[in-house]
């Protein structure tokens, strides 16, 4: 199913959605983003291609909201892998993501070789 909602062209929908200025519709962006790629390489493959991490970066940094800070997070940590530690540096995030319930682990991850270890089972949905 996730695969037939990312070829209809779902992502950068949700993509876009989670930059308008409405904190509601950036959470729910953001939660469906963050189950789009969970655990489905080809997904976090084409998310990574147009800027997911970058797009989710800047929602969790720029928002004061904490629902959308984690849901945010939350995609970032599902997405991410070893190889996407250099751009989270840059964009200066390990920090928040660290402070952030559902992704304190997230240097963990960064040290796997896969992507599917200790990914979040939707934290979007959980505490933060």
């Amino acid at each position: 199913m996730k695969s037939r909602i990312v070829a209809a062209g779902a992502l950068p929908g949700l993509i876009r959605l989670s930059e308008a200025d409405d904190s509601g519709a950036q959470k729910l962006a953001a939660c469906a983003l963050c189950n789009l790629v969970a655990n489905h390489p080809a997904n976090k493959r084409q998310a990574s291609r147009l800027g997911l991490v970058r797009a989710m970066g800047t929602l969790c940094k720029r928002s004061e909201v904490a629902e959308v800070q984690c849901a945010a997070a939350s995609c970032i940590f599902n997405l991410c892998c070893r190889q996407d530690k250099a751009e989270l540096e840059a964009l200066a995030l390990l920090p928040t993501l660290r402070a952030i319930k559902s992704t304190r682990h997230i240097d963990k991850k960064l040290a796997c070789n896969t992507t599917s270890v200790g990914e979040a089972n939707s934290p979007a949905f959980g505490t933060f």
